[in-house]
């Protein structure tokens, strides 16, 4: 029996390139390493830099990372358009920009608490929000380059190694040079602009899409 073909894709339909989805998971894998690190140091003149200020960093990132894994697959599920991860981007965006000054507020208001009490509030206030974004971001992106079931594994394992890299590089980059040369509002603000940038160039690949289709 002849082979069914698969239908010829449209004149000026855009090609399944999702190389601009693996710049923004990138950007997003970078952009986490970089809140946790400098969550960790914001804290560390008001709680100093012990095992219960770290705990409250690494547990807060996780819980962060969960909850946006959970939220991401819904939403991915719910709904799977462009849109919705340009409003997942942009919101990260501020929220990551208004961390210095969110900081600032939050341990001032909780220095007569405990060391374990204090820290884990603080961090849940201004380190918990943007990481949920980030990890909001994975999920919708897998499901967006993903046209059927069987090239959903693939797919996240890519989305996952790409992030993952972004994530070691930021590690060293923010870590060695960034926060010990420019300071904490220089990391914040950078990280902040990337992420904005990445919004931007999305929207821009977005609407460019749309045309094309329509």
């Amino acid at each position: 029996m002849p082979q069914p073909q698969k239908p010829t894709p449209k004149k000026g339909q855009p090609k399944n390139n999702y190389w601009y989805f693996y710049i923004v998971a990138f950007i997003e894998g970078g952009a986490v390493m970089a809140c946790e690190l400098l969550g960790a140091k914001m804290i560390a003149p008001y709680y100093g830099n012990s095992l219960y200020v770290w705990s409250s960093v690494l547990g807060t990132t996780l819980g962060g990372l969960t909850a946006g894994y959970f939220v991401g697959g819904y939403l991915s599920e719910k709904y799977p358009k462009d849109k919705t991860l340009l409003v997942i981007l942009l919101i990260s965006t501020l929220l990551f920009a208004g961390m210095p000054v969110i900081s600032k507020g939050i341990m001032t208001a909780t220095l007569s608490m405990s060391v374990q009490m204090g820290s884990l509030i603080s961090c849940m206030v201004f380190v918990f929000p943007p990481l949920m974004c980030f990890g909001m971001v994975s999920p919708m992106i897998i499901r967006l380059i993903s046209d059927e079931v069987k090239e959903v594994g693939k797919n996240a394992g890519t989305v996952y190694a790409v992030s993952t890299v972004g994530g070691i590089l930021a590690t060293f980059i923010f870590g060695f040079y960034i926060i010990p040369y420019l300071g904490l509002r220089f990391g914040a603000y950078f990280t902040a602009c990337l992420l904005g940038a990445a919004t931007v160039f999305y929207f821009m690949i977005s609407k460019k899409k749309e045309t094309a289709v329509s």
